[in-house]
C-alpha cells in the first residue's frame, strides 16, 4: 500500500523565480539586437521604432516552411511608432528563429534569433503548472542539483495532481526532508531519455536517483511510467529533459501512523507522550491502526499540570489515555457511522457522531480526516479523549486546581459517573475534560 504522497497536504507557499525582460527594437528592415540569448522564463518585448512591422515565429516568410521552433509565436502588424508590437514569455529552452512577414522585410534582412537557455529545474520553475513541484524541490534543496551538468530526465507531476491531495498534508512531509528528498529523486533519472527513446523501452525499467526503479509500459503512443501517463513529453533543457506526468510517483517506502505524528507541526505534545509511554515502536509496526490524534492546542486545553504530572508520575495511566485514542483496525471517515462504538486499545470504546458533514469522536471534532499511512490512518481531532473513569485523572491536576462539577450537553449539572452520556468535567481554573461515560 503506497500512501506516501497521498499524505501530502500542501500549504501553499511558492518559490518565485526571478525573470528578466528584454527589449528588441524593430525599424527599417532591422530587429535590434537581431540575436539575443535569454534564460527560460524571461520576457521579450518588441518595440516599433517606425514603419509597419510584425513578429512572425510561425512560418518562415522566405521559404514558406514552418519554423522548427520549440513553440510558435507571433503578432499582428503594428504601424504606430513607439508601440509594443508583441510580448512573449519564453518557457521552453531552445533556439527560436523569426522574421517580419510584412512586405519584403524578411528578404531585406529583417530576421532575428532568440536562444533560450535553461536547466531542467528552470523548465519546472518557469512552468505555470508546476509551482507545487518547484516548491518541494526548493524545500528539499534539490534546485541547485537539477541546475547541474546532468543530464537528467525529470518526470514532473503538475499542480492539478497536487490539488487533489488531502488538505494540509504536504506540511507533514516538508518537515521530513529525508523522505521528501527520496520521493522527489524517485522522479529523476540520471541520463537523458527523450520520448522517442522511451517508446522503444516497453516492459523495461529505468533507475532513479533514489536508487529505485520505474517501470515503462507502452500502448500505441501512450507512455506510462509506473502508473503515471506522460501527458506532455520532451520539454528539452540544456542539461536534460522534462516529461509532464499525471500522477505522483511513490517509491516503495514505508510511512507509518507514527511517522505522520512525528512529522506533524501540530502534534509535538502527542509525540512526546507517545515516546514517554514507549508506544512509538508499536505504532510503527504492521498494524493496522486508526489513530485519533489530538493537536497541541487540544493538549493545552487540559487542566493545568495534568499532562506534565502523568508524564512524570504515572506512565500506566498516560499509556491508557493514549491507547484510548487508538483503534486496532482501519477506519476511514466514511466508515464512522452515527452512533457507532469504536473499540480502543485500552479495552474501552469511543462513540461516534456523524451528520454526513462533520464527524465527532465523543466531544472531539475530526478536523482532518483520513491521513493514510502504510499501517493505517490518522484522523486529527481538536480535543483529548479521556477514558470514562474521571477519578483516574483528578489526582494529576495541579494542586491549585480542583474538580467543580459536571455538565451534560444541555448545560445541566449531572453526576459525573452517569453512564451512556457525554459528560463535561469543569475545573476551578475554567478548564474542562470532556468524556463519554461508557459502561464497561
Amino acid at each position: 500500500m503506497k500512501h506516501i504522497f497521498i499524505l501530502l497536504m500542501f500549504i501553499g507557499f511558492t518559490h518565485q523565480s526571478i525573470a528578466d525582460t528584454h527589449t528588441v527594437n524593430a525599424g527599417g528592415f532591422y530587429y535590434n539586437p537581431a540575436s539575443i540569448t535569454i534564460s527560460i522564463g524571461d520576457t521579450v518585448v518588441w518595440i516599433n521604432d517606425g514603419g509597419t512591422h510584425d513578429v512572425n515565429g510561425a512560418v518562415n516568410s522566405l521559404t514558406g516552411q514552418e519554423y522548427t521552433n520549440p513553440e510558435s509565436f507571433g503578432s499582428s502588424a503594428t504601424s504606430t511608432p513607439g508601440a509594443t508590437i508583441y510580448t512573449h514569455v519564453f518557457t521552453i529552452p531552445g533556439t527560436y528563429d523569426y522574421d517580419c512577414s510584412v512586405g519584403n522585410h524578411a528578404a531585406q534582412g529583417m530576421t532575428g534569433t532568440i536562444v533560450v537557455e535553461g536547466t531542467v529545474f528552470d523548465v519546472i520553475a518557469a512552468s505555470e503548472s508546476h509551482n507545487t513541484l518547484e516548491t518541494a524541490l526548493v524545500t528539499a534543496e534539490l534546485d541547485d542539483d537539477l541546475k547541474g551538468n546532468g543530464p537528467f530526465t525529470v518526470f514532473a507531476p503538475s499542480d492539478d495532481i497536487f490539488d487533489e491531495l488531502a488538505e494540509g498534508a504536504l506540511q507533514l512531509l516538508l518537515n521530513n526532508t529525508e523522505l521528501l528528498t527520496s520521493i522527489l529523486l524517485h522522479h529523476v533519472h540520471s541520463g537523458e531519455l527523450m520520448a522517442a527513446d522511451i517508446l522503444t523501452m516497453d516492459g523495461m525499467t529505468i533507475s532513479t536517483l533514489n536508487n529505485d526503479e520505474l517501470s515503462i509500459s507502452i500502448s500505441g503512443q501512450t507512455v506510462k511510467i509506473d502508473m503515471a501517463t506522460v501527458t506532455t513529453p520532451d520539454l528539452v533543457a540544456d542539461n536534460g529533459v522534462v516529461h509532464v506526468i499525471d500522477m505522483i510517483l511513490t517509491p516503495d517506502t514505508t510511512y507509518t501512523v507514527m511517522d505522520i505524528i512525528e512529522n506533524s507541526p501540530v502534534h509535538s505534545q502527542l509525540k512526546s507522550a507517545i515516546y514517554a509511554a514507549d508506544l512509538d515502536d508499536d505504532l510503527k509496526s504492521e498494524g493496522p491502526f486508526t489513530v485519533f490524534a489530538p493537536t497541541d492546542s487540544a493538549f493545552n486545553n487540559l487542566p493545568e499540570g495534568l499532562l506534565e504530572n502523568l508524564l512524570n508520575n504515572d506512565i500506566p495511566t498516560l499509556t491508557s489515555i493514549l491507547l484510548h485514542h487508538v483503534h486496532a483496525d482501519e477506519a476511514i471517515a466514511e466508515d464512522l457511522s452515527n452512533g457507532m462504538m469504536v473499540p480502543t486499545m485500552n479495552n474501552d470504546s469511543l462513540i461516534i457522531s456523524n451528520d454526513g458533514s462533520t464527524v465527532m469522536v465523543e466531544m472531539a471534532t475530526v478536523t482532518t480526516a483520513d491521513i493514510p499511512a502504510d499501517n493505517g490512518f490518522v484522523h486529527v481531532i481538536d480535543m483529548v479523549l479521556v477514558p470514562a473513569d474521571p477519578t483516574s485523572i483528578d489526582q494529576y491536576v495541579s494542586k491549585d486546581i480542583t474538580y467543580m462539577y459536571s455538565l451534560n450537553l444541555l448545560g445541566e449539572k449531572v453526576n459525573r459517573f452517569i453512564k451512556h452520556q457525554i459528560v463535561i468535567d469543569i475545573y476551578s481554573d475554567g478548564s474542562s475534560v470532556k468524556r463519554y461515560n461508557f459502561a464497561k
